[in-house]
């Protein structure tokens, strides 16, 4: 006899198998973005918000500075959130010796934050497309040329490219690494379907005119983070079908992944609290039906361990969501090309319904630390 917690089960995973075979069909059908071969007009201003990052700024600057694109059409401005490390001393002394226009700002003592940061940086900036990536992050050499064929082409008020990570040695960061290239895929293919959920702001973009017509980061603001999820909302509700995403391989941003499993839980926690003051109905649906449909296959697995016995039910919605997940992974390593990747697929389901639901709870009631702040 089927239980009521049967019938639950059934309908999220059908539900669940149907959303995701959705996005990936959106991503599918979307032929990779072309970069125009045309000379460039815009204006670009290059922010870097960061905070203690003298192990990183200087790979970060170095890539940006190798960018193939016009000097005379760029500016590079580094929006320093009190770091308490070197970080000023090695960025100033890469771009003194630089051919660049830049800019090195420092938040006022009453001030902290991300999106502070972004906010002090942009009002500073000359340019017309803002594109934002973070102090830890390396980029390629058409990056900037990848947005700006995107704005130049489409009129995007708003544009989100892919993030990768590169560190991948223990099973916590080839974790990271899959589920992180499989995030990637969704928030493009949400842009795509016109119902976008997800982007990362280590690789992000928008006109400084839509920034300021939208108020900024007004509404969002009481939380430490969504300087890019929570934006993506508003630049969608006010710029409608003006969203654009880069699936091009020479817009990959690559990061590094966190190098525990705490520092990892922090971090989801963090990103988790976006959802609490967000108004997206849809964003709000499909956080509970990811939530419910994996907190209820790690109970029941639990429950198998437990005792002894498998039920039906939970075998084969735990094979279908199984599929339906390898299908998008699979689609997400060929765009990253990070094939071994896949290797880890079966462990990192069953880690991802363990860390889900301990996030989906513990978001609730916990804290999180960002940058040596406890939030």
């Amino acid at each position: 006899m089927l239980t009521v917690s049967n019938y639950t089960l059934i309908l999220f995973t059908i539900i669940y198998s149907v959303y995701i075979l959705w996005q990936t069909f959106s991503w599918l059908i979307k032929p990779a973005t072309i970069i125009s071969k045309k000379e460039p007009q815009t204006k670009v201003s290059v922010i870097i918000p960061c905070r203690n990052e003298e192990k990183n700024i200087g790979n970060c600057l170095n890539s940006i500075l190798g960018q193939n694109y016009p000097l005379s059409l760029i500016e590079i401005i580094i929006a320093d959130d009190h770091s308490t490390d070197k970080t000023q001393e090695v960025a100033k002394g890469i771009l003194e010796h630089s051919s660049f226009a830049w800019k090195y700002i420092q938040l006022p003592d009453n001030l902290s934050n991300k999106k502070n940061a972004i906010n002090i940086a942009i009002t500073a900036s000359e340019g017309d497309l803002i594109i934002i990536t973070d102090g830890d992050c390396e980029v390629g050499e058409n990056w900037v040329s990848c947005y700006v064929s995107q704005y130049e082409s489409n009129n995007y008020q708003m544009i989100c490219g892919p993030v990768a990570l590169v560190n991948g040695k223990s099973i916590c960061e080839k974790f990271q690494s899959l589920e992180v290239a499989g995030l990637s895929l969704l928030a493009g293919a949400g842009i795509f379907s016109k119902a976008p959920l997800l982007c990362n702001g280590a690789n992000i973009a928008y006109t400084k005119r839509a920034f300021e017509a939208i108020g900024r980061f007004e509404g969002i603001d009481s939380v430490a983070t969504g300087d890019d999820t929570l934006l993506l909302f508003k630049m969608n509700s006010h710029f409608p079908g003006q969203v654009g995403y880069l699936k091009n391989r020479e817009a990959i941003v690559y990061t590094q992944a966190q190098h525990s499993w705490r520092l990892f839980l922090e971090q989801r926690t963090r990103w988790a609290s976006k959802g609490f003051i967000s108004k997206n109905k849809l964003n709000s649906l499909v956080s509970t039906i990811v939530f419910v449909t994996n907190f209820l296959l790690f109970i029941y697995t639990i429950g198998s361990l437990v005792y002894f016995s498998l039920n039906w039910v939970f075998i084969t919605c735990l094979f279908i969501k199984f599929t339906i997940d390898f299908l998008l992974l699979t689609c997400a390593i060929e765009f990253f090309k990070r094939r071994k990747l896949l290797l880890l697929f079966f462990t990192s389901e069953f880690i991802t319904m363990a860390y889900i639901s301990w996030i989906g709870l513990a978001a609730n009631f916990s804290g999180y630390n960002w940058k040596g702040r406890d939030y």
